[in-house]
């Protein structure tokens, strides 16, 4: 009865400008449509018998990555959740503790927080392409440890 993390980073967003904050940068047209082909062609990895909480970063990006994701896989809308933003791995590692056994956890964020906390519970370095996906099996002795068992990235 193991527990898994699908950390998913944003697809491609807007750039930065002046004239708009960076919660409020949305995904391109061409990041939904490179993501969404990207989860259409990962959809039989990405399947799972496990019971799936989907959690998103409150920023704009990152809610229509999670829409996207939802939508295709047929799994229930993402919970925001401001930790994600923030980079907090405690609060993250303490709402993983508290779901049930037998759980996936998917995580939609920003770089670089995804790869630190995929380095953090599995000791490996990993760096998030736009749209990329790392999905974590958790030790069940020790939910602080994990092992990377599957990563993608949409082609660009």
């Amino acid at each position: 009865m193991t527990k898994e993390i699908l950390f998913v980073r944003h697809g491609k967003a807007e750039d930065r400008t002046a004239g708009k904050s960076d919660a409020d940068r949305e995904l391109t047209e061409k990041g939904k449509d490179e993501f969404r082909s990207f989860v259409s062609s990962v959809k039989k990895e990405l399947k799972t018998d496990k019971a799936v909480s989907v959690w998103t970063s409150p920023m704009k990006r990152a809610k229509q990555t999670a829409e996207i994701l939802t939508e295709h896989m047929e799994w229930s809308v993402a919970k925001e959740k401001e930790f994600i933003v923030k980079g907090d791995f405690k609060v993250l590692m303490e709402e993983v503790k508290a779901m049930e056994p037998n759980t996936r956890i998917v995580c939609v964020g920003h770089k670089p927080i995804q790869g630190t906390w995929v380095k953090e519970l599995t000791g490996i370095p990993y760096a998030f392409k736009k749209g990329g996906i790392a999905l974590i099996r958790l030790n069940e002795n020790d939910l602080n440890k994990g092992k990377l068992i599957w990563k993608g990235n949409p082609a660009s």
